[in-house]
């Protein structure tokens, strides 16, 4: 055995005889009127039992109580490695949707300055559509007018006809 796990023993047994003094200093209730011999016997006997369940507990249930504490020993690591894992998937998780997050954030960009392109794209299209119907509105207003003012010559020049021959006959 190691010094370190015999200086430990050597220290229990220590505090356990020390600790024994405290708690087991009472003498015996049952003995009254007894002679000086009766406290000596009863804490001769205390210590005998004490010593008899030490041994007992050292013999027998040294074995089963390691055992338990190594198992339970052994379920608190396998417990802390599970938790440990469920902590690093949940923070993969969390990378994945900052990840995601920041993904979308582009592409919501993205399609932001596409629709913004297209919008500006469609609105020179409209006002150039706009500017050559006008065109064409003006070309055919100019058109009429002209037809107009040669209507307008026509019957003039009609009129005139018709007055030089009035005024001639």
């Amino acid at each position: 055995m190691s010094t370190i796990k015999i200086t430990a023993r050597i220290c229990f047994f220590i505090l356990v005889v020390f600790m024994s003094f405290n708690l087991l200093d009472s003498e015996a209730l049952a003995a009254d009127d007894t002679a000086g011999w009766r406290p000596v016997f009863d804490l001769v006997m205390r210590w005998l039992n004490f010593g008899i369940i030490v041994f007992i507990l050292i013999k027998y249930a040294r074995t089963p109580i390691k055992n338990f504490l190594l198992n339970r020993r052994e379920e608190v690591g396998r417990e802390i490695r599970n938790i440990e894992e469920e902590k690093e998937k949940a923070n993969e998780k969390i990378q994945e949707t900052t990840r995601m997050l920041a993904d979308s954030e582009v592409r919501f960009d993205k399609i932001k300055e596409r629709i913004i392109f297209e919008g500006d794209k469609k609105k020179q299209q409209i006002i150039e559509n706009a500017q050559q119907e006008s065109k064409i509105l003006f070309e055919e207003t100019k058109k009429k007018i002209a037809n107009q003012l040669r209507e307008a010559q026509k019957d003039f020049k009609s009129k005139l006809v018709d007055s030089a021959v009035t005024l001639a006959i």
